[in-house]
């Protein structure tokens, strides 16, 4: 072929350039419709230009430099999985929660690139970018500011995002996105987390401290055990151990079995239970408010033992 228009791909782009353009702007309910019908449980939206985002502009325009628009993803999880004792059942709720906001903002990606227009999906879960280990940031975007800024819920004293509804029983997603919104998601003007410090009473390493103050630190050692951090340490022992007896010296049979649960399965979360244990959300405080004394006994006492 002589020249490169005559080919008939070239010639069917040229003719739908012609006959349609992707939009420069979408409608904010068509859009809130769509992530809806994907999956998620809600949706808001945020302008690359937000000044809450500054700390991540960069991130998000090296995954898609053309970035407009943020759209923060919501997917609820069920309440009684996360609060049980037996840890299995609480992880197995996030693993299939966090797959279903992949999921969520994979169609909703999918939908815009059918309009001709750019999406990614900034991945839910971990680990991400582990390339960057150690001393960089391992996640593409944070979806907490994101979802803030999209009035999706406020952080709460055990430093989760607390959904007006939901309460802390959700997973987050962020599809970036090359076009605009005809109306941005404005944050939320209350805090939905109810101060009642339950958080604390339920923390198994004291992270969440009474007056506010949050121990980054102890809350990922313990609760990520088995997460990078915690698998690197596993290592170490293992390269360091001089015989299995003495490794047996070291590690317990049951961390031994949980880390090659996690290798198997996916990686477990030691504990939960500062979301286990909040009341906060239209849909959750009914039984806090109704008989305090049982919610107590029933929920909050199991998760602090």
């Amino acid at each position: 072929m002589k020249h490169l228009q005559d080919h008939p791909t070239v010639k069917s782009f040229y003719e739908r350039a012609r006959s349609s353009a992707p939009p420069a702007t979408l409608e904010a309910d068509w859009l809130r419709q769509l992530c809806l019908e994907a999956g998620a449980h809600d949706a808001g939206f945020v302008e690359i230009e937000r000044p809450e985002l500054a700390g991540e502009r960069t991130d998000i325009l090296k995954l898609l430099p053309a970035t407009k628009t943020l759209v923060s993803l919501v997917c609820r999880m069920n309440r009684e999985p996360i609060r049980s004792a037996v840890s299995s059942v609480a992880n197995a709720e996030f693993r299939r929660v966090t797959g279903d906001v992949n999921e969520a903002a994979a169609r909703v990606v999918g939908a815009l690139e059918a309009k001709g227009l750019n999406a990614v999906n900034a991945a839910a879960g971990f680990p991400m970018e582990a390339s960057r280990f150690p001393g960089g940031k391992l996640w593409t975007v944070s979806h907490k500011p994101v979802a803030v800024a999209a009035g999706l819920g406020k952080m709460g004293i055990h430093r989760n995002v607390i959904h007006p509804r939901f309460g802390s029983f959700i997973l987050l997603g962020t599809v970036l996105l090359e076009a605009r919104v005809s109306e941005y998601s404005a944050p939320l003007d209350y805090n939905p987390c109810l101060e009642c410090k339950l958080c604390v009473a339920a923390c198994p390493t004291g992270a969440i401290a009474a007056d506010g103050t949050f121990d980054f630190s102890a809350c990922i050692t313990h609760n990520c055990r088995e997460f990078l951090g915690g698998f690197t340490d596993w290592v170490r022992v293992i390269a360091d151990s001089k015989s299995a007896r003495d490794y047996r010296s070291k590690v317990t049979a049951s961390e031994s079995a949980s880390m090659w649960q996690s290798l198997s399965f996916g990686a477990n979360y030691k504990a939960a239970y500062c979301l286990s244990v909040c009341p906060a959300g239209e849909d959750v405080i009914p039984p806090y408010l109704m008989d305090r004394p049982a919610f107590l006994r029933d929920i909050v006492k199991p998760a602090a033992r």
